[in-house]
């Protein structure tokens, strides 16, 4: 997502659905609600949306810290070894370098991450690491059966480059 007119000065300004990036991303659908360029680097929010199973590996962040917004469904969570039961309307705050995973447990979940980065000097990778390294949805929905797409070892492999690094395997429903 390339906004040609962010060295100009800085007003407010409406991000239309059609001008977000949209992935598919380990069976789920990730839109990249408000990219990093847009607030000086400082933060980045992703809206996610999957089915029951829908999960990312345990990993952690170098330098972002994230929070879980869940708009519908149900989460677990898991952060630093423990579990927590996340519903609609629970958010949760992980530190940068923290371990930390989710699963979808409800029939379906929408949730927000938010991506902060409080060191002077970084800036968010997850939204990059989305819009450079998995192709884009053809649609805002869920993903097909036929969807391609990296795999697990692919995305472990490509941590480094956006300080990100694999802790382990999914948690499961």
């Amino acid at each position: 997502m390339t906004f040609p007119d962010m060295t100009r000065e800085e007003t407010g300004r409406l991000i239309p659905e059609a001008a977000q990036t949209a992935v598919w991303l380990l069976g789920g659908l990730a839109q990249i609600r408000v990219p990093g360029e847009l607030t000086r680097n400082s933060f980045t929010v992703v809206q996610h949306t999957g089915n029951r199973g829908y999960t990312t590996p345990l990993h952690s962040h170098d330098y972002e810290d994230e929070f879980f917004l869940v708009l519908d469904g149900t989460l677990r969570l898991v952060c630093d070894g423990r579990e927590h039961l996340a519903q609609a309307g629970t958010t949760m705050f992980v530190p940068r370098t923290f371990t930390h995973g989710f699963v979808t447990l409800s029939e379906s979940a929408r949730f927000l991450t938010i991506h902060s980065t409080p060191q002077p000097g970084r800036k968010p990778q997850f939204d990059l690491f989305l819009d450079a390294e998995i192709p884009h949805a053809p649609a805002a929905t869920l993903p097909t059966e036929e969807a391609g797409g990296p795999t697990l070892d692919r995305i472990i492999e490509l941590g480094p480059a956006y300080a990100y690094r694999y802790a382990g395997p999914a948690p499961t429903p």
